[in-house]
């Protein structure tokens, strides 16, 4: 190789390397993920059991998931949507649900919506986790914990919880209750359990 041929290279790797020093940097391909799925509040649905039991429906609700991972959950369920499901007297079964939309109970009048917000959720394995947040009634905010599972079905997101228990005298619901402080006469000793059962099974789509 002759000082010529030598000389030819040096100067194309310099200009190659002046080429490479003058290129953008490049960014680095971010992992970071982020979508929103919409509950679709026709096909989701809450089961409750206070003694009796029912279902209630969604107003609306988010799912935000990161790298397909539950981040945020915010649900709104109408509480003017609670049926009965266990009486088979049509007459009885519309006055349990008067009462429980009664001031007496849920108020449904002057707070027709309650609300699920998640703090903190934790995955289990690979479809189950731990949900932690405030379920707000009266706008009340109290702390509870569920397990429940996220799965993916063609381009759906279905969100099924294990049994919730709430806990109604947390925000003050005492009616006919067995630690009712100061019981009403028209209560006449009846109680109902202070435990209410829930399981929500949600279908949502992305946004």
């Amino acid at each position: 190789m002759n000082f010529q041929t030598i000389k030819y290279f040096i100067s194309i790797s310099f200009i190659l390397w002046l080429f490479v020093l003058a290129m953008p940097p490049q960014k680095a391909q971010s992992k970071f993920s982020e979508s929103l799925y919409k509950i679709d509040t026709a096909k989701s649905i809450i089961h409750w059991n206070c003694h009796h039991r029912g279902t209630m429906k969604f107003k609306s609700g988010n799912i935000l998931l990161i790298n397909r991972e539950p981040s945020e959950i915010d649900l709104h369920i109408d509480m003017n949507s609670i049926t009965n499901s266990d009486i088979d007297n049509k007459l009885l079964q519309g006055t349990l649900v008067n009462v429980l939309k009664s001031i007496e109970f849920f108020n449904t009048e002057k707070y027709p919506e309650s609300r699920f917000e998640s703090h903190q959720i934790t995955k289990i394995d690979e479809n189950h986790y731990n949900f932690e947040g405030d379920f707000i009634i009266f706008e009340a905010g109290i702390c509870s914990n569920f397990k429940g599972s996220i799965k993916f079905i063609n381009d759906s997101l279905h969100f099924n919880t294990e049994t919730i228990t709430l806990d109604r005298t947390n925000w003050g619901l005492y009616y006919v209750s067995a630690n009712n402080p100061y019981p009403k006469d028209e209560e006449g000793g009846f109680v109902v359990t202070d435990t209410i059962l829930l399981d929500a099974h949600i279908i949502a789509y992305k946004k």
